[in-house]
């Protein structure tokens, strides 16, 4: 195993999942799991995690998605997700509690691409009450500004979830439209796979969210004053 990176062989494995994906397919190539998708994974996620608190000056945590799929409520019985997801966010009283959805990194590794994000893809209940009062007052301009920055480098925004601002909020604002978001991200695709093998992952990953560090700033400091 390189040291903090993927192998060919960890995308080749997805790769095949997707084309069996099947517990007795599973259960046959599960040693070449361990080696290629859950060793490489276990090394890098720390070593991620290390990097983005470097890039943020904040205490970071992660978490690893599991590779068995939830099927209790989808139509779709497959059993395994055909990617590696994780995810990455703050440590620190303003992050904490029940309802707290900090804003985060985003990382999803798949046979044929990898693509990240940065953002919250649900506010919680005060930091989108905190949102909303900016964009009530007119100060919507540094949000607006932000989203338009990360367009410019090829990010693209997370679709609204209202197809109209909330009710009470005035429809004449000038950014209205952005509080039809009850959370706010922005996603992108590494050009290929190779990028994430050998040493070179967390490097390759570190300078392709360095771009959205003011994006994931601004929703951090917002969720702190909160």
């Amino acid at each position: 195993m390189t040291e903090h990176g993927f192998q060919k062989e960890t995308f080749a494995f997805l790769k095949a999942l997707g084309a069996n994906n099947s517990k007795d397919w599973f259960d046959a190539n599960k040693s070449d799991y361990q080696r290629h998708v859950k060793e490489p994974t276990d090394v890098f996620r720390p070593a991620m995690n290390n990097a983005l608190q470097t890039l943020t000056g904040h205490e970071m945590t992660s978490k690893q998605f599991r590779i068995n799929r939830d099927l209790r409520f989808s139509k779709d019985k497959t059993p395994y997700n055909t990617h590696i997801r994780m995810a990455f966010w703050p440590v620190g009283a303003s992050f904490q509690g029940r309802d707290a959805q900090p804003p985060s990194f985003f990382l999803s590794i798949e046979a044929d691409t990898i693509r990240f994000g940065t953002g919250c893809m649900a506010f919680s209940k005060p930091v989108l009450g905190a949102y909303l009062t900016l964009l009530e007052k007119g100060e919507g301009n540094n949000i607006s500004e932000l989203l338009a920055r990360m367009r410019s480098g090829g990010f693209d925004v997370s679709e609204p979830d209202l197809a109209n601002p909330p009710r009470g909020f005035p429809k004449d604002r000038a950014y209205a439209d952005l509080a039809r978001h009850k959370g706010l991200a922005v996603w992108k695709h590494l050009p290929d796979t190779s990028s994430l093998e050998g040493g070179s992952a967390v490097t390759a990953l570190t300078n392709a969210w360095k771009p959205t560090l003011p994006f994931w700033q601004y929703f951090a400091d917002l969720q702190e004053k909160t």
